[in-house]
């Protein structure tokens, strides 16, 4: 004899309405119900891709470069879109989208810097230096080349710019040139306490170079070494400063070794540090003199850099053994920001 069936109210309740449920009935399906089930699926969905193509339509018109309206569906717009939101500092229509570009921004960094790694690698200076650029922009939320790298800190206004501008201040670096005591003088009414303290969230980097000659095995070999070492208030610390970006980051420094009228890149090394760093890089093996330019961009800010420039003369070892330059970060290379 077989058990008695029990059913609940919320099922008799749903056969009287016609919403239809799909049951085990002893390995069999209730077709009926599972019909019913996919196609208020497919309703859902498609009702999500519409709102979807409503929100990127809506932040499409508010961004700096135009997308494809036809494809307002497509992952690679609302990417696309995500960061030109991100760079524009624009507010995005949902939080769900905020949590789409915290997850965008994260995955871009090792894509980018796999990026700086293949163009290292082929020896492409500038495609490097443009990769570098994009993930200084992902970093600080800002467009490279048309925002003012004094909009990195948190204080800063479009009136405190604007009396900045007129005092032939347009960096950060040139603001961290002035004393503590001289900051009041540029920043008109605006408290200089306050603007000296967002300055201190940047590192101030004293860089020292110096070519020696290595002989290994008979094997003869120029090497460029290379002493960085902290000097301000941030010496003991290697946490970024990056308030745009979602999460927390450490700093990062490129040493880059190129030619740059030829656009040849030679050699390329990540570092990081806290308080000072020993290192070297090998210098590439010419057939005549050559023109060398070492760089030493951030990947976290702009205009943070520094460019020596000097003749590598591969016939005359005595002009280059002595070659030394201290220098200061943050600094303003040539050619670029």
């Amino acid at each position: 004899m077989l058990p008695p069936t029990f059913e609940s109210k919320e099922q008799r309740k749903g056969e009287a309405s016609g919403d239809f449920q799909e049951f085990d009935l002893g390995g069999k399906t209730n077709t009926k119900g599972k019909l019913a089930m996919d196609a208020a699926l497919e309703r859902k969905t498609q009702a999500h891709t519409s709102e979807v193509e409503n929100y990127n339509e809506t932040l499409s018109e508010k961004v700096k470069y135009p997308v494809d309206k036809n494809r307002l569906d497509d992952p690679h717009i609302k990417a696309n879109l995500l960061f030109q939101a991100h760079f524009s500092q624009l507010e995005l229509p949902i939080s769900d989208y905020v949590t789409d570009l915290k997850s965008v921004l994260d995955q871009s960094i090792r894509i980018i810097q796999a990026m700086i790694d293949i163009c290292a690698n082929s020896g492409w200076l500038s495609s490097s230096i443009t990769c570098m650029r994009l993930l200084q922009m992902i970093m600080q939320g800002l467009w490279f080349g048309k925002d003012s790298s004094l909009w990195m800190l948190p204080c800063m206004n479009t009136d405190l710019i604007s009396s900045l501008s007129q005092r032939g201040i347009s960096s950060v670096q040139e603001l961290l040139d002035i004393p503590k005591t001289a900051l009041q003088t540029v920043t008109a009414n605006f408290p200089a306490s306050r603007l000296y303290q967002d300055l201190q969230h940047f590192p101030h980097i004293k860089v020292k170079l110096k070519i020696q000659r290595r002989d290994t095995d008979g094997e003869k070999s120029d090497i460029l070494n290379i002493r960085l070492e902290k000097i301000n208030s941030r010496r003991h610390s290697s946490r970024a400063f990056v308030p745009r970006f979602p999460k927390i980051k450490e700093e990062q420094w490129w040493l880059v070794l190129a030619n740059t009228s030829t656009s040849e890149l030679y050699a390329l090394k990540r570092v990081s540090f806290s308080d000072h760093l020993n290192t070297s890089m090998k210098l590439p093996l010419t057939p005549a003199n050559l023109q060398v330019n070492d760089f030493y961009p951030s990947n976290l800010w702009f205009s943070f850099s520094s460019c020596s420039s000097y003749t590598h003369y591969t016939n005359n070892m005595n002009s280059v053994q002595n070659f030394q330059e201290t220098q200061y970060l943050p600094y303003m290379s040539t050619g670029w920001k």
